[in-house]
């Protein structure tokens, strides 16, 4: 037998490769003597950098870049030295998963860092940037990075502001820088949500990242007004169209800033790690993520791979640290296995991250050898 092991990150606690060590030893365990194929994957979220960079073997920089709160500090990046090509993963610059709740406020975070970073790989010579959305606990549309990039952000006074979102309703006009970059923009996303909206950036996600409803209400006004002043000014596109809304806007901000195109990050790195092949060539596959639930379904890595193994007709079991799946996860997968095998609390969960999926691994491909799972 032939075993991919392919998951993605188990947020909090394992990176995408520490995550398919750990199955893969446990699941020698109930199969030894087979054949194990180690293939981390990403989509675009928090971890996609450590998963180009274990297959590319591209080369890790750290340049000086502004966090959420304007801070300026040491922030890594990926390059690639051949293909002139950077990756900056949103995640590292301005995530949300290092932030306490107290520390969460989606009205007065910036994205200025990604600036500096595209900055930072412009003076390597990069012809293209790769931007990776997922993580983000940034609601302002990319214009934090739009000003880092020489962009003006006038209010009615005539006069230049922070375009931080609570301010982004006294927005008057927007204006270009005088040089034009001739580099290639990729944003890379899991999500396909629209600008604004109940689907919206802000209304979904504001929440997750801080916002109560008013703000989050107020968050959807500012972005509302934002993109009305960048259709006139910057021939920006449609606040509806598909992907816009991810990482707080930061899509709709690559499109109207840089010219970028906006696509899928599992399909992405799928394709550039050499996963549909992978996929081909095994007998069973076993991926993962710390969370299966609806959100799964709307573009993340382990629903990636369920359908790519659907199209080769592989099966493919998931193991997760949680499983709240409602019907919308029905037959995603052949199989489900929970990490956690009795109650505990999430910091022993997270604590014992790595123990916890082999053991999991183990029971798993124990049921799968006996034939009770498939």
């Amino acid at each position: 037998m032939r075993f991919l092991v392919a998951p993605d990150k188990f947020k909090g606690s394992l990176t995408a490769e520490q995550a398919a060590q750990h199955i893969a030893a446990g699941w020698d365990e109930a199969w030894p003597n087979h054949d194990y194929v180690i293939h981390p994957i990403a989509d675009g979220g928090d971890g996609t950098l450590a998963v180009v960079q274990s297959v590319t073997q591209g080369d890790w920089r750290e340049s000086p870049a502004r966090n959420l709160r304007g801070v300026t500090q040491s922030t890594p990046w990926l390059w690639q030295k051949k293909e002139k090509s950077a990756w900056i993963e949103t995640a590292l610059v301005a995530g949300l998963a290092n932030l306490g709740k107290t520390e969460k406020n989606p009205l007065t975070a910036t994205t200025a860092g990604l600036g500096d970073l595209i900055d930072a790989a412009e003076a390597h010579g990069a012809e293209r940037v790769y931007l990776c959305l997922g993580g983000s606990a940034t609601n302002d549309a990319g214009c934090g990075m739009a000003e880092a990039l020489g962009f003006r952000f006038l209010g009615k006074d005539g006069k230049p502001f922070d375009p931080i979102p609570k301010d982004l309703r006294n927005l008057d006009r927007i204006e270009r820088p005088d040089r034009f970059r001739a580099i290639e923009f990729v944003g890379l996303t899991d999500v396909g949500n629209p600008l604004l909206g109940a689907e919206g950036a802000s209304l979904v996600y504001g929440p997750q990242k801080g916002a109560s409803p008013e703000e989050a209400d107020n968050l959807e006004d500012a972005l509302t007004h934002f993109a009305a002043i960048a259709q006139r000014d910057l021939g920006a596109p449609d606040p509806a169209t598909a992907r816009t809304g991810a990482a707080g806007g930061l899509g709709y901000g690559l499109i109207c800033f840089l010219g970028a195109k906006l696509q899928s990050g599992f399909e992405t790195i799928a394709a550039m790690t050499g996963l549909p092949q992978a996929i081909a060539e095994a007998d069973l596959i076993i991926t993962g993520e710390g969370r299966l639930d609806p959100q799964t379904n709307a573009g993340k890595a382990p629903s990636g791979v369920a359908q790519l193994a659907k199209q080769y007709g592989k099966p493919v079991i998931a193991i997760a640290g949680s499983i709240p799946l409602t019907n919308q996860g029905a037959g995603t997968f052949s199989a489900t296995a929970s990490v956690t095998n009795q109650p505990m609390t999430l910091d022993q969960a997270l604590e014992e991250a790595g123990p916890l999926l082999e053991q999991a691994a183990a029971r798993t491909g124990r049921l799968v050898r006996i034939g009770t799972l498939l």
